[in-house]
């Protein structure tokens, strides 16, 4: 975000796309889990329009300087083996509102993209006219979703899909050590807060959310219709 001082609209997109996605991800869960028979998640209090129960200092500072973060895990019946489908279906529903939200402020960008067919003489030229700040607005908004997908479905805790890959992973005393690792002593969140910032500090590093963000983006700008 720190990025884009100077660019009202793409800054207030991007804020108002995590402050949005943070909760439609934690809402998506909770029910999800009680659809799948689970209560426990709609009494964790992450029915809210405060953020605060939804992240950690740790991901407000990937959010402000990185412009994605990810939404802290959501209590649930973690009967390790019996409900392990259940479990990472409805952890599952959290990246998927992302992606969702991402496909509606693509529908909405091209609501406010016009085209317009001049011809001259034999020749057609089609030109595309946009509100430039609602669409550089939306169209940051569409980005910071798939952004926020992308980093949910990481494979490392504390994101989403860490804690679906140690739900259905072995009940290997390798696999409890390799969690113990990443989600008890924080190992996982400093890979996460190393793959979003290094890109940042040494540019030319490999960035995961600049390189699969840009492509979920256009996967979803074709489905809407986009381009």
């Amino acid at each position: 975000m720190l990025f884009y001082l100077d660019r009202p609209a793409i800054l207030l997109g991007i804020a108002i796309a995590l402050y949005i996605g943070v909760i439609a991800h934690d809402v998506a869960q909770v029910f999800a889990a009680q659809a799948l028979g689970d209560p426990l998640p709609r009494r964790s209090g992450r029915l809210t329009l405060n953020p605060q129960p939804h992240v950690t200092v740790f991901s407000v500072v990937a959010m402000v300087i990185v412009g994605v973060g990810w939404a802290e895990p959501i209590p649930m019946s973690d009967h390790w083996r019996r409900l392990r489908y259940k479990i990472s279906a409805a952890v599952l529903a959290g990246p998927l509102a992302y992606a969702i939200l991402g496909a509606l402020s693509l529908l909405a960008l091209r609501g406010l993209t016009t085209t317009i067919t001049v011809t001259s003489g034999d020749r057609v030229a089609t030109i595309s006219h946009s509100h430039l700040f609602g669409a550089q607005l939306v169209s940051a908004m569409a980005y910071t979703f798939c952004g926020l997908c992308v980093v949910s479905l990481i494979p490392i805790p504390p994101t989403d899909g860490g804690r679906i890959l140690f739900t259905l992973g072995p009940n290997s005393p390798g696999w409890g050590n390799a969690r113990y690792q990443l989600q008890e002593r924080n190992f996982g969140l400093a890979i996460i807060l190393a793959l979003l910032m290094l890109p940042i500090l040494f540019p030319g590093f490999p960035s995961v959310v600049g390189q699969l963000a840009p492509a979920l983006y256009r996967g979803l700008s074709h489905v809407v219709g986009l381009t």
